[in-house]
């Protein structure tokens, strides 16, 4: 993997290789180089990404930093950093924090390195390359980590809107039971988890009281999505639960 980083800091971004696409980028990503020099701290710099709030954390060699994401939908390579800021340690040396926050400032698209789903070169607007990155490999979730109440914030991507009580969806694994409200009625069913795929979780036996509110929209949409749950992630505080694709149904955040 380093090999190939290396090679391609050498070249151009934008000369034939593979796009990606945005969402791709969602998780954390070790930062391998920076100006086609190799990067050896003890203490990787890493970029996290949440595209779906289009926000960016992580450690530039020091500091802890944060910025928004903006991209463009009708440049799908197209990617910079805005309000990036960071905390206001000083430690002994500052030399790759200062060559990390200097590149994130002039980021203006990103794309594939080699072909490889899991190395993503940062370029510039000349076409240099500024960054290349490694995907941390994500950490087994924690299924206890599940227990509690979860408001729900956005669905399908967007966020919640309207309904007549704030959606939530509540975790017993104890009793491999879910509880909570879709929006109007209470909810509650089975959990259905398996210990050998950390990563799966499906919903059985979904009921739901029966009153009927003005507007029954969210409380639709959630009833839906439940139904369409194979899997979960736990990314930054936040609760994914995912579709048979991976596909990001929706997003909670804990009570």
């Amino acid at each position: 993997m380093m090999a190939a980083c290396a090679g391609v800091c050498m070249v151009s971004c934008g000369n034939g290789q593979q796009s990606l696409s945005v969402s791709s980028l969602n998780g954390e990503w070790t930062i391998t180089t920076v100006g086609g020099e190799k990067i050896t701290a003890e203490d990787m710099p890493f970029i996290g990404f949440n595209v779906a709030e289009k926000r960016m954390y992580g450690n530039s060699g020091c500091n802890r930093m944060m910025g928004s994401l903006v991209t463009d939908s009708l440049k799908p390579s197209a990617l910079k950093f805005d309000q990036v800021g960071s905390t206001r340690m000083m430690c002994p040396d500052m030399n790759t924090e200062e060559k990390v926050l200097g590149a994130i400032n002039q980021v203006a698209s990103f794309q594939a390195v080699d072909g490889q789903a899991d190395a993503v070169a940062l370029c510039g607007a000349d076409g240099q390359v500024l960054m290349t990155l490694e995907k941390k490999e994500a950490a087994a979730p924690v299924q206890a980590d599940l227990n509690g109440e979860w408001l729900v914030e956005t669905i399908g991507g967007q966020p919640v809107g309207e309904s007549e009580k704030a959606p939530f969806l509540g975790f017993n694994l104890a009793e491999n039971k879910i509880y909570g409200c879709a929006g109007c009625n209470n909810i509650h069913g089975m959990l259905v988890m398996e210990n050998s795929h950390p990563n799966a979780l499906k919903f059985d036996q979904v009921g739901a009281t029966m009153m009927m509110c003005p507007d029954m929209t969210v409380e639709t949409n959630v009833l839906k999505a439940l139904g369409e749950v194979r899997g979960y992630q736990l990314v930054d505080g936040k609760l994914s639960l995912l579709g048979e694709s991976g596909n990001e149904l929706m997003v909670l955040k804990k009570k």
